[in-house]
């Protein structure tokens, strides 16, 4: 009874089988998306590396103690609005 129940359980409905699907070995991403992006300074990378120069414009975005850890700013999960992060 069991193969007969799943015996080609992986070729899927008529919908399935009709389903578009990209050539190709990675995800065909729509260009307009903004789940995942590269980050505008991946555009212009290169193998080769720049001489080291001063950070000039830059703003602090975060000034944290030493017992701040990634755990503190990027916690897994969702951030009840009654917690301490939540209530900011």
């Amino acid at each position: 009874m069991f193969r007969e129940q799943y015996a080609d359980v992986f070729s899927g409905d008529d919908r399935w089988k009709n389903l578009q699907v990209p050539a190709g070995d990675r995800f065909a991403w729509e260009p307009d998306s903004t789940y995942i992006r590269n980050p505008p300074f991946f555009e212009q990378i290169t193998m080769e590396t720049a001489p080291v120069r001063d950070i000039t414009g830059a703003r602090v975005l975060a000034l944290l103690g030493d017992s701040i850890t990634t755990d503190h700013i990027s916690p897994a999960g969702s951030i009840k609005k009654d917690s301490p992060a939540g209530s900011i």
